[in-house]
């Protein structure tokens, strides 16, 4: 009878203590899960980006619509928009809504002022001598995610930019040039330097995740870049 009062007392317990545990695993679960989500965005955003460079280095105009187009099926996971269709060029179509922004360049190396490169304009004229310099700059998609992932390269400060985004002055005009933390981190890069008049196609794609926060588990989103 000793052993049924203390049952009787002892009633509801288990429930007390499932609720309790059931808080941790609940969020190990919300955590798991946005974690693994990210994971799967992440991979989407990378085999896109590696797409788009490899159409990119074999002479995709990424400035016209039906490229643009192209890319947006590619990265239908990272839900890239373009907008409506356009004729023509376009080199900055960002006034589009969705959770992704591609950023296309052609950049090359200038050597010094006794390089071949310069002794095309003329040593005194060569103002990007030893420097990476802008030959094309194409943005698409949501442009007011530059702010929150700005391009590693950064951004020819130049208007001489046709509507297909080539530079028209890249060796004497000086915004053409990469910034200087790009200059820096792109000479640290490569184990071999580059040398005069060597070019890369570069894209890349920074998506962000909205529905994969949850509370005080957040997605800082997904960015890949491809040289080639």
């Amino acid at each position: 009878m000793a052993t049924d009062r203390g049952r009787e007392r002892q009633r509801g317990q288990e429930l007390i203590e499932f609720a309790l545990t059931s808080l941790v695993l609940v969020v190990l679960f919300v955590g798991s899960f946005v974690t693994g989500m990210s994971l799967i965005r992440s991979i989407q955003v990378h085999q896109a980006c590696r797409d788009m460079a490899g159409m990119y280095i074999h002479g995709a105009d990424f400035s016209t619509y039906a490229m643009q187009q192209l890319a947006q099926r590619l990265a239908r996971g990272p839900n890239l928009q373009i907008g409506s269709s356009f004729s023509g060029n376009s080199a900055t179509n960002t006034s589009n809504s969705g959770n992704a922004l591609v950023t296309v360049s052609e950049i090359m190396y200038i050597g010094p002022t006794t390089s071949p490169t310069c002794a095309a304009v003329g040593a005194s004229q060569c103002t990007n001598h030893d420097s990476y310099v802008f030959l094309q700059r194409i943005l698409f998609g949501n442009g007011t995610l530059a702010a929150q992932h700005p391009s590693s390269l950064g951004n020819p400060n130049t208007s001489a930019i046709t509507s297909a985004g080539v530079v028209q002055n890249p060796i004497t005009d000086a915004g053409a040039r990469l910034s200087g933390a790009a200059q820096t981190s792109l000479g640290n890069l490569w184990l071999v330097p580059w040398q005069d008049g060597q070019v890369s196609y570069v894209v890349e794609l920074y998506a962000q995740s909205p529905e994969l926060s949850m509370g005080s588990f957040t997605s800082a989103g997904a960015y890949a870049r491809y040289f080639f």
